[in-house]
């Protein structure tokens, strides 16, 4: 009875020594997991720092100048621009990951431009193929081709099924428009600006100030085309702070 006892105590001492061991490695690497974690100020000071501000300004200079080529075809009137610009800690997208994001932070930018088309849509398309405001897919002309295709065909194939909506893409740009038949696909109304929980830099913007609604540029216009415009850097941050190790 001794012996048993002996070997019961024994067995709890090594269970006990290998939870603490357990705990211990559990601890430590929580520790060490929170030493890794910037703070929010240091992550502030890298997304405001020089290097950030140069590759922040190339960015909005390439979308303004995709802007600007489309806002310069024939036949689109401007109704309105929602600019966002936001860096914050990239989140995992299960709680279940074991592995932390490789990046503290990232930063993103987008753009959705909105107009109001007074023109024929199918002249719209083609000046807006003509203008190359962007760097086409080789396929590019084969979508232009298909959407003028689209239109004169009333969204149906020859069989009387129906196409598939088109819309223009390259990296990082999408061009698309209301689409009234043979199913009514409309361009949504942009999101508002709103303050991105957790955010460590954000800026977003509407102009004008007090703009028309997506729905009074169709009711006045007749048909809505929106440009939406993404940082085109794979894998779609134009900045980012690697995690230390």
């Amino acid at each position: 009875m001794t012996g048993m006892a002996d070997r019961r105590h024994r067995g709890l001492d090594a269970f006990k020594q290998a939870g603490g061991l357990l705990l211990a490695l559990s601890l430590a690497g929580l520790a060490t997991a929170c030493t890794r974690e910037p703070a929010a100020r240091e992550l502030r000071a890298q997304a405001t720092s020089p290097q950030a501000a140069s590759r922040r300004t190339a960015e909005e200079q390439g979308m303004r100048t995709v802007i600007a080529r489309l806002m310069a075809v024939e036949g689109l009137e401007h109704v309105l621009t929602r600019f966002r610009d936001s860096c914050a800690r990239p989140t995992k997208h299960s709680v279940f990951e074991n592995n932390p994001p490789r990046n503290a932070l990232e930063c993103r930018m987008d753009a959705d431009v909105y107009f109001g088309a007074q023109a024929d849509i199918t002249d719209v398309v083609t000046r807006i193929g003509a203008a190359r405001i962007a760097p086409w897919e080789p396929q590019a002309d084969q979508a232009i081709a298909y959407a003028l295709d689209y239109q004169r065909a009333h969204g149906r194939h020859p069989d009387g099924t129906l196409m598939s909506a088109p819309r223009l893409e390259a990296p990082g740009v999408r061009i698309e428009w209301d689409q009234p038949v043979p199913l009514s696909q409309r361009v949504e109304e942009p999101l508002p600006c709103f303050v991105v929980k957790d955010a460590i830099y954000e800026r977003c913007s509407i102009t004008p100030h007090t703009p028309m609604s997506v729905a009074t540029a169709r009711s006045r216009y007749g048909r809505v085309l929106a440009l939406h415009l993404t940082s085109s850097a794979y894998p779609g941050y134009y900045f980012a702070v690697p995690r230390k190790k």
